[in-house]
Formats: structure tokens, sequence, C-alpha cells
């Protein structure tokens, strides 16, 4: 896991904000990426400008692990999705430019161009479905962490009438307004108060210092954030809260890169390559049998 959690500093977070926006090229693991040959069938199916410039430009928010994060130099790229977008980008015969940027301007950054896809266990939802175009590769499970001592239990109504942090721009905003406080309004109760950060970063801090109450956040972060806290954490996965389906996102109008993401995926998955890059990351619940375009309003779910 990166430092920007182990830190869980003011410190350390403003030198994670300097960060943002810097790029570099995300390393994948080298024996994985060694074992995947280049198709030169799934390299035409690439745009024409990607086929001529050999780059795809991908933004992402590397503040996230396990999905992504940055290592020890504070440059290089770690964590499942960087393995398996430098995996894909060899099986198309192109290399992947990584960009670490704020989490809500990911969407925007692929709606105007800037990038060509962007990845950060972004959930598939049928409003996001509005903006752009996902290709769906992988489940994620949400859960509540709060500190060890919390009076907090796997009832959802043991959340009423707290205070919560989320991400601002994320699906974990909506878990709270539009699921769990709700559900305490309709059983009578006081609703939950939410409160957005900038980053996963800061949510964490604001739970370890007392700011608020809990968080939701990706149920796969449990061994990270636990590991690196400074004081004990504790995760709760709640019934009520339902599985998501994750992907790239690309422009709605660029089919061409889509198509490609979801072949080239789909032959990682037929050659193993998926199973390997989940299995090292101990997130093989993670796994989704059968990657597609849009999913979520083809009627698919993750459940």
């Amino acid at each position: 896991m990166k430092k920007v959690i182990s830190a869980v500093s003011i410190g350390f977070l403003a030198v994670a904000t300097l960060l943002l926006g810097r790029p570099t090229m995300a390393l994948a693991d080298d024996a994985i990426t060694a074992s995947v040959k280049t198709d030169p069938a799934l390299h035409a199916m690439l745009p024409k400008s990607i086929q001529e410039s050999g780059i795809i430009k991908l933004a992402t928010d590397a503040h996230y692990p396990p999905c992504e994060s940055f290592a020890e130099d504070n440059v290089t790229m770690v964590g499942w999705e960087p393995d398996l977008w430098n995996a894909l980008g060899k099986k198309l015969g192109v290399k992947v430019k990584a960009e670490s940027i704020n989490f809500d301007g990911l969407i925007p950054g692929v709606q105007s161009g800037r990038y060509d896809t962007a990845m950060e266990c972004i959930s598939d939802t049928a409003e996001r479905e509005k903006q752009v175009t996902f290709v769906d590769l992988s489940i994620s499970i949400n859960g509540i962490f709060t500190r060890e001592d919390s009076p907090i239990t796997k009832d959802p109504l043991s959340l009423c009438g707290l205070k919560s942090g989320e991400q601002k721009g994320t699906t974990f905003v909506q878990s709270v307004t539009e699921l769990l406080s709700p559900l305490c309004v309709k059983n009578g109760k006081a609703p939950i108060s939410t409160n957005e950060f900038a980053s996963a970063d800061a949510t964490i801090l604001a739970l370890l210092s007392g700011r608020v109450d809990f968080l939701v956040n990706d149920a796969s972060a449990a061994a990270y954030i636990k590991k690196q806290s400074s004081r004990p954490v504790k995760l709760i996965v709640l019934d009520v809260m339902p599985k998501q389906i994750d992907g790239f996102i690309v422009k709605k109008e660029n089919t061409e890169l889509a198509d490609a993401l979801l072949a080239g995926t789909k032959a990682l998955m037929d050659e193993g390559v998926y199973d390997r890059i989940f299995d090292k990351w101990d997130i093989a619940a993670l796994k989704l049998k059968t990657p597609g375009i849009n999913l979520v309003s083809k009627g698919a779910t993750a459940n």
C-alpha cells in the first residue's frame, strides 16, 4: 500500500496533492506482462490515431489501493489495475500512459478527449452511462469502515444519526444518501450526516481523527487500511449494500476503442492473464465472469 494512507498526516497529504496530475508510465508486473503476446488483429481494432501514436492516454486517481496507488518512490503506480492495463496494452500492441488526477475529473477528462480512457475501480451506473461508455470487467463490494471501538454493527440502523465521510464524486456518496440514510428515516431514525472529501486519503484521516464516525469504501481495501492505519479499524459488510460492476470508461463516440478494450480483456481472460493478476492481488472474489459494454443498462448485476 502506498504511503498516503500509512502516513495519514497533513504533511504527507500535501505531498500527495502536489503529485496529482503528474504523468507516469505505470509499471505492470514484469513477469505477467512478459507472458503477453501482441495480437495484430486486436491492434487493428484500435482507432487510427492510437495505432499511429502507439499510446493510449489513461487517467486515474492513484490513491486507491489495491486498485492503484503510488509506490514508495511516489512516481511508479502499482496495483491490480496497472497490472491489467499494461498487460492489455501489450496485447493491443501499444503503451498505456497513465496520469493521476482527482477522481471527479475522470469522466470530464474522457468526455473532453484529453484522455482516451480512465480506470480507477469506477462503478458502472445508469447515470454514468449517459456520459461515457463502460467496458466492464470486474465487480466491487462496498463496506463500512469504522474505528475498532465503534458501536456500529451489521445492523444498518446502527448508522443512523452518525457522521459519514465519502470521497466526492464516488458512488460511496450515493450509498449513504440514497440507501442508508433513507433507510434510517423510513424506520423513524435520524438521517446520516454526509461529509464529502476531495480524496480517499482525506476520508481516512477524518475517520481516524474522529471527524466522522464511518466511511464507505471498497471492501477490497480492508487489508491495506487496517495495516496502515494509526488506530485499529474494522470492516463491516452490510447485507443491504449491493455489489457493483466496474470497468474502463471511454468517450461515448469512441466505439472503436471500447470494442478493442473489450476484445483485449477477453483475450487476457482466455489466456489466464486476468486470473493471474486477480490472484496475485488476492481479489479473486472481484472477478467478473463475462466482461461487456454498459452491462448495467443491459440489466446485468454483480450479485
